[in-house]
């Protein structure tokens, strides 16, 4: 490898296609057949081509836009962060282009693909996975993408900038709550664990359980992405011979679930079961009790990102990959109280 950018010529060769036809696909142009628009895509990806560079010399100008992925828009965590992100975009003369990737690693793709093709000045993006905005190629840097900046996910992406929260301290703030209320039997119900986010929330609560000596009596529940497979899982805990007096939902639908758990089992929140959650928005303090949670920075989240994003588009940093990491803020609220000197039989509380 000489270590110079790979240009269009390179590009159409590897394609199987001209020049004219690589730099249509590259600048948008809607008359390119979709073979030749799916090789000249391929043949950037492999080759590390910035199509954004490109698109620039070929134009001479910026788009003023800037593309936005989250895995899911009706969450309400991804909304909260278009919001403030729309707010930021607005203030600095850009408008946002917003795709959603539905949790899809394929979809992830297409969606990036395609915004890249509207020519965006820059890219944020909530990743699908920790890695999947990986470099096409081991050692190589993520020169298929325009100045990009990842949210909240995407530790394992080399020399991208990447905007997260602490959420290992959130989380042992949130479980060190719980045991100076006398919790000892304390289980965390997640999603899924696959995200390096969730394992951080994971380490945190496991960390203050040690320095409690409660380290053996750590519980992972893992329910998955329904909200009614999720109500289950928490509720056999809750039905155990010897149940949790405490739960720790990682995710906003997971502290949902629990609620839902709880309430349907017929346990008094905070009485019989403790309830903490992580993130905070409206519904939270909504009905009662209102929610003990660990609320993100998702307005810190939507200004750090953009300020990161305007610094790349504007040449002001080195290639170098940069992690900023936002402070979480416990909100104790109604739902978290002292923990029962005795459970209660779930079985009798069925009935």
């Amino acid at each position: 490898m000489s270590g110079k950018p790979p240009t269009i010529r390179e590009v159409a060769s590897r394609a199987g296609v001209s020049v004219a036809t690589a730099s249509n696909v590259i600048n948008g142009k809607v008359s390119v057949s979709d073979a030749s628009r799916r090789a000249v895509l391929a043949a950037v990806a492999a080759l590390g081509y910035s199509p954004n560079r490109a698109a620039r010399s070929l134009r001479g100008a910026a788009s003023r836009l800037v593309g936005m992925v989250v895995p899911d828009i009706t969450n309400v965590f991804f909304a909260g962060l278009v919001r403030g992100v729309e707010e930021q975009a607005e203030r600095s003369g850009y408008d946002l282009l917003l795709v959603s990737s539905n949790e899809n690693i394929a979809t992830e793709r297409r969606r990036i693909e395609a915004l890249i093709s509207r020519r965006i000045d820059g890219l944020l993006v909530v990743p699908v996975r920790d890695d999947s905005l990986r470099p096409p190629r081991e050692g190589a840097h993520a020169g298929h993408l325009p100045p990009t900046v990842l949210i909240d996910r995407g530790d394992e992406a080399p020399g991208l900038d990447v905007v997260a929260a602490d959420c290992c301290s959130g989380a042992y703030a949130a479980t060190r709550h719980l045991i100076d209320l006398g919790h000892r039997d304390i289980v965390v119900l997640a999603h899924s664990i696959g995200l390096n986010n969730i394992q951080a929330r994971i380490a945190g609560y496991r960390r203050a359980l040690e320095e409690a000596d409660l380290a053996k009596r750590a519980r992972i529940c893992v329910g998955g992405h329904v909200l009614d497979a999720l109500r289950g899982s928490v509720e056999q805990e809750l039905r155990r011979a010897d149940p949790p007096t405490a739960i720790f939902a990682l995710t906003n639908g997971s502290a949902l679930a629990a609620i839902k758990a709880a309430r349907g089992l017929g346990l008094e929140i905070p009485g019989e079961v403790s309830i903490v959650g992580f993130d905070d928005f409206d519904w939270m303090s909504a009905l009662r009790p209102y929610l003990t949670t660990v609320a993100q920075p998702i307005e810190e989240f939507a200004t750090c990102s953009w300020r990161l994003l305007m610094e790349r588009i504007n040449g002001e940093v080195g290639p170098e990959g940069r992690r900023i990491e936002l402070p979480c803020t416990l909100r104790v609220r109604e739902s978290s109280g002292i923990a029962r000197v005795q459970p209660r039989a779930v079985a009798d509380a069925a009935n």
